[in-house]
């Protein structure tokens, strides 16, 4: 009988760590490589942020502005970047990255990888900023 309430008492931690675990938010890796430019505007040296070598990697940098903002490598050509306002379009909120979305904590609305939003309250899609990129730096603002 001992055994039984060990095993379930362990069972039962087990469970628990994989919900607590499952529950661990997955940040966007932060960009490494980052230079502000004395026009406000962000560049992002790629050969330093290799998440960015595949399509859907993601880094994670603040501009000048305080503005969270994330790198989104959209396709394989060198110009393939989508660069996002990680604010919800709902209120404002800081967004956190969970596997393949972005997600609002406050209301719980959800956006892709790229932005779009797939689930409310928020009904517009994250805002881009414009990016300009060639094979080795990925410039933003």
């Amino acid at each position: 009988m001992d055994s039984e309430k060990n095993v379930s008492r362990r069972s039962v931690l087990c469970g628990l760590a994989v919900l607590t675990l499952g529950l661990i938010p997955e940040n966007a890796i932060a960009a490494i490589g980052v230079k502000v430019l004395a026009n406000g505007k962000v560049e992002v040296t790629l050969s330093k942020n290799p998440a960015l070598k595949k399509v859907g990697g993601v880094v994670q940098f603040t501009n000048n502005q305080g503005i969270d903002i994330a790198l989104v490598r959209t396709g394989k050509g060198s110009s393939a970047f989508r660069a996002l306002n990680l604010a919800c379009t709902h209120q404002g909120y800081p967004l956190r990255k969970a596997g393949s979305e972005w997600v609002c904590d406050n209301h719980l609305a959800k956006f892709s990888i790229s932005g779009a939003v797939t689930k409310g309250p928020a009904e517009s899609p994250l805002q881009r900023i414009p990016v300009k990129a060639t094979a080795t730096i990925v410039t933003v603002g």
